[in-house]
């Protein structure tokens, strides 16, 4: 297909020196300065493809090659914002692989007969504000409240937080993601590539076991109610669950509030939180089921309260079966034999697949690191990742 891998390392390199950040890493928060320097950037490369580009009322930026024919369109991308500290590649590869893609197409194909898009979506991540999927959920016309420092934020960029339901789209037909696995297991196995087939749910709970504050050395271990060392039984429960299960199951306590949190007092209250996640959402309820059942019990042998209160919820989301047979293809034209994966992270594709077919492609993290510094693929992969987008956009629209 032609990809320039020149000009795709430049690209990247480029955007990753936008909100570089003096302690490694870079960050592109929504609507902050080094964001809106990152979306013109992009701007000026779709503009200088030949595209025609627009900003939707959130500020997602899309670039557009007319069809020969009338219809919906093909779309890629992915999210232009990052974590602090973030990678160079996590979103930005999505992005920069999609223009790389359809200049190629472009180049060597003509016109296509569908129509084909690029997008640089606004937010993913829910770094500045708690606005995950921000970007992508206004796609679907999923948002219908607007934060008051998020509106004071969109003003600051030009953009009318009044306005945000004419971001809706009904008018794409596909929705294909170029994207690093973010994990170990393609790497592990020796892959080169995978087609994504389904992104986990997700579901956060927060606990709060409560027992009673003590004096650490005039009270008994029988006599104590310590609500850490009832946590501490609840944490390794709910490992030892997890793995019983299997992949793609997985529990992960990533917070933990220890009161009073002195030296000589056993503890009288602890809060914790757990991310559940699974690819199919009966075996995702079944072991936040299991966890909630034994922690309770736990709890119940130890004399400790317990409250467990829901965070957040999102179900897995399956990839479009005939997407992924098409990503299938297109990368056994290319010669690869893709692996097929479920992802453990979340994904615009994910919202947008309520809209639209989606399918996603992974090209391997070295080291299995993400969301860091040291977020690295190697360039053979990424120029494969691009070349095998390119040819599923080529059965797409052409």
């Amino acid at each position: 297909m032609g990809i320039d891998r020149t000009v795709l390392e430049r690209r990247l390199d480029e955007l990753y020196t936008i909100g570089a950040e003096p302690d490694g890493g870079a960050y592109r928060p929504l609507y902050g300065a080094a964001w809106a320097t990152a979306v013109e950037r992009v701007e000026r490369w779709l503009k200088d493809a030949g595209l025609t580009t627009r900003r939707d009322a959130v500020g997602n930026l899309w670039g557009r090659a007319e069809g020969t024919d009338k219809g919906k369109s093909i779309a890629t991308g992915s999210h232009i914002d990052t974590v602090r500290h973030g990678g160079r590649l996590d979103g930005a590869l999505g992005i920069v692989a999609g223009l790389t893609a359809v200049e190629a197409l472009l180049k060597d194909k003509g016109k296509p007969r569908r129509p084909l898009e690029i997008v640089a979506i606004c937010e993913e991540e829910g770094s500045r504000f708690a606005t995950s999927f921000w970007g992508s959920r206004a796609i679907t016309g999923a948002i219908d409240s607007v934060d008051a420092d998020i509106a004071a934020a969109m003003r600051e960029r030009g953009l009318d937080p009044t306005k945000i339901a004419s971001a809706a789209r009904d008018d794409i037909d596909t929705f294909v993601e170029l994207h690093i696995e973010q994990g170990r297991v393609l790497e592990s196995s020796g892959g080169t590539l995978a087609v994504v087939s389904a992104i986990v749910g997700t579901v956060h709970l927060e606990l709060a076991v409560t027992g009673r504050p003590d004096h650490a050395g005039t009270t008994p271990m029988d006599l104590r109610l310590d609500a850490l060392a009832g946590a501490a039984a609840m944490i390794q429960a709910l490992e030892s669950i997890a793995r019983s299960l299997g992949k793609p199951a997985v529990a992960t306590v990533g917070k933990l509030r220890v009161e009073p949190d002195q030296i000589n007092v056993v503890p009288g209250r602890v809060i914790l939180t757990i991310d559940l996640r699974h690819a199919d959402l009966t075996a995702r309820r079944a072991l936040e089921a299991r966890i909630r059942s034994l922690c309770s019990t736990i709890a119940s042998e130890r004399r400790l309260g317990l409250d467990i209160r829901m965070l957040q919820e999102r179900p897995p989301v399956p990839m479009h079966a005939e997407v992924r047979a098409l990503l299938t293809q297109a990368a056994s034209d290319s010669g690869v034999q893709a692996a097929e994966l479920v992802s453990g992270a979340g994904h615009d594709a994910q919202i947008l697949a309520a809209r639209c077919r989606v399918g996603m492609l992974f090209v391997p993290s070295i080291g299995g690191r993400s969301h860091c510094p040291d977020e690295a693929t190697d360039p053979a992969h990424l120029v494969l990742g691009t070349e095998v987008l390119a040819r599923a956009l080529h059965l797409l629209a052409y």
